[in-house]
């Protein structure tokens, strides 16, 4: 499988091709564009276009927070089990090979554990690659992950590839140490649900912050936030299995995206 990177210069030009077709606005794309970094142009890889076995697919983010209140819940072995029982319902599915799996990992900064692989070849998560530590990165990390997923979105639909992207957020807390704001995430959130391309989630797990208020702020439908008030290991893993629930159903089109997706609706 060949993996393409992309150069700064490429994502730039993915980014406009975006905003031609109608997936940002101009002032959108400003905004991104001046944000386009190493993280970003990982971010951005994913499989080439002559790899692909299916004729369209579905794009699935998932980014999960590595903050120090992670560690100090003990939910390190949940989020692991998590993430990889969602890599095993994915290879179960039907549609498999039309899904393309991409997974950061966030505190005070993202890191990109994998873009956009087949489900076989996704990295599974334990011990060396995911502890938790530090702050919370929520809204840096949001706009990294979705600009990212626009220009790899672009590239696959520029090449004659239909493509769909469901972006789901997982975090215990709220933001801290980001250097843009709820506002930013808000106005790329509302061109990306605009275009209809797009379904964006955000699962807040325990009682400690008003998530709904914060998914709101984010520009995320009030229908696709999940709040999981059990902040157990169990609770953690119901989580996860919803997700990948309704990532599946997205990938069958039984989940319209939108402003109106009903992502954590059955």
């Amino acid at each position: 499988m060949t993996k393409k990177t992309l150069t700064q210069d490429e994502a730039t030009q993915l980014l406009t091709s975006a905003t031609t077709k109608g997936v940002l606005t101009p002032q959108t794309q400003s905004m991104v564009t001046g944000n386009l970094g190493p993280l970003v142009l990982a971010g951005a890889a994913g499989k080439d276009l002559e790899d692909l076995e299916a004729s369209d697919v579905t794009l699935v983010t998932v980014l999960i927070d590595a903050s120090s209140s992670i560690a100090d819940r003990r939910l390190e072995g949940a989020v692991r089990e998590g993430q990889n029982a969602l890599i095993d319902a994915f290879s179960g599915a039907r549609e498999r090979d039309s899904i393309l799996l991409a997974c950061w990992t966030f505190n005070e900064a993202a890191k990109v554990l994998h873009s956009y692989v087949p489900v076989d070849e996704a990295t599974r998560l334990d011990a060396q690659n995911y502890r938790g530590g530090g702050a919370t990165s929520l809204y840096d990390t949001w706009c990294d992950a979705l600009t990212a997923n626009v220009a790899y979105a672009q590239r696959l639909r520029d090449g004659g590839t239909p493509a769909r992207s469901v972006v789901v957020i997982v975090t215990d807390g709220e933001d801290v140490g980001s250097k843009r704001n709820a506002g930013h995430c808000a106005r790329l959130s509302r061109d990306l649900l605009a275009s209809e391309l797009f379904t964006l989630a955000f699962v807040g797990v325990g009682t400690d912050v008003d998530f709904e208020a914060v998914a709101k702020a984010m520009g995320v439908p009030a229908g696709c936030v999940l709040v999981q008030k059990d902040a157990t290991p169990s609770g953690l893993r119901r989580a996860f299995q919803l997700v990948s629930r309704s990532a599946i159903r997205a990938s069958q089109g039984k989940i319209a995206p939108g402003v109106a997706a009903g992502f954590f609706t059955t």
